[in-house]
C-alpha cells in the first residue's frame, strides 16, 4: 500500500480503537510461537543473506512498488527509507535522486546494504544504525515505509514520526494478506493452535484515518515469486516462517511431507 498523507478529522471506522487492536494483534503473533520472539533488527540477522539476494535479484524497472515511488521523485530530493533491510527498495532508486537516508537497526542487513551500494558504485546514501523508535534525522521531501509495520507494537507513534519526517509524500507498503498463508495449517500442526493473523494492509487503512491520515489506496500487482537457489533454502526460509530456531530440524519431515502435497 502507498500513503500520500494529509490531516482531516479523526475517524474510528466500526467505533474501534484501531491503535489497540494493532497492538493487540502484534502482541499476540509474539506469544503465538515457541515464546522467544525477537522483533527489530535481531529478528532479521538470520535473514539477512537471504534479503541480500533478493536485492541483487530485483528486477527495478518491473517492480510495482519502485515504479510508484519513481513517478513521485524528483532529481533534488532527499528519501527516507524507514527499515530499508539490504536495500531492496533504497539502491534501485538512490541514482534517481539527491541523497537517500536508509534507517536499519539491523548489523547484517546493514552491512549487505553498504557492500551492494558498493558494488553498484553508489554514494549518497547514508546508512543510520538504529531503529526507527530511535533514529534522529532530519525531514527529508519523501519518506517510505516497506514491510516494516507488521511487527510495530506502537504503530501510532511510528506513523506519526514518519509523517513529521515527510515534507512532500510518504508511502507505505503494506500486504493485504499474509505472506506465508500458506503455511498457516502447519503452523496449527506443530504449535497446536491456529497463528492469528497479523495486522493488514486493511487495518493499517482504518488506523491511518483514524489518526486523521486519509490514505490514497493502491493495490499493486504481486511482485515476482521469490525463486530459491536450494532445497536448503526453502526449508530454512520455511522454518524461519514457522518460528522454529534456525538449528531445529526436527520438523523438516513434516515440512517437507506439507510441501509435496
Amino acid at each position: 500500500m502507498a500513503t500520500a498523507v494529509t490531516r482531516a478529522p479523526e475517524i474510528a471506522a466500526g467505533g474501534l480503537d484501531w491503535s489497540a487492536r494493532w497492538r493487540s494483534m502484534v502482541e499476540a503473533r509474539e506469544t503465538s510461537g515457541p515464546g522467544n520472539f525477537q522483533a527489530g533488527g535481531s529478528r532479521w540477522e538470520a535473514r539477512a543473506e537471504r534479503f541480500a539476494r533478493l536485492t541483487r535479484g530485483l528486477n527495478a524497472s518491473t517492480d510495482p512498488f519502485i515504479q510508484l515511488l519513481k513517478e513521485a521523485l524528483r532529481p533534488a530530493d532527499a528519501v527516507l527509507d524507514v527499515g530499508a533491510g539490504a536495500g531492496r527498495y533504497s539502491l534501485p532508486i538512490a541514482p534517481s535522486v539527491a541523497r537517500l537516508t536508509a534507517v536499519e537497526p539491523s548489523a547484517g542487513m546493514r552491512a549487505n546494504l553498504e557492500e551492494e551500494a558498493a558494488r553498484r558504485g553508489i554514494t549518497n546514501v547514508a546508512v543510520v544504525a538504529t531503529s526507527w523508535e530511535d533514529a534522529e534525522v532530519e525531514p527529508h521531501d519523501v519518506a517510505f515505509v516497506a514491510n516494516v509495520l507488521y511487527f510495530v507494537k506502537d504503530a501510532v507513534g511510528f506513523v506519526e514520526k514518519v509523517h513529521e519526517h515527510a515534507n512532500r509524500a510518504c508511502f507505505i507498503l503494506h500486504r493485504l494478506e499474509e505472506r506465508a498463508s500458506g503455511l498457516l495449517p502447519l503452523w496449527q500442526q506443530i504449535w497446536g493452535h491456529p497463528r492469528p493473523p497479523e495486522p493488514g494492509a486493511l487495518d493499517l487503512y482504518n488506523l491511518l484515518f483514524s489518526l486523521g491520515i486519509r490514505a490514497n489506496l493502491r493495490l499493486l500487482p504481486r511482485p515476482a515469486p521469490v525463486v530459491f537457489e536450494t532445497g536448503a533454502d526453502v526449508m530454512r526460509e520455511a522454518r524461519q516462517s514457522l518460528e522454529l530456531a534456525e538449528a531445529d530440524t526436527s520438523h523438516d519431515e513434516r515440512i517437507e511431507e506439507f510441501y509435496a502435497v
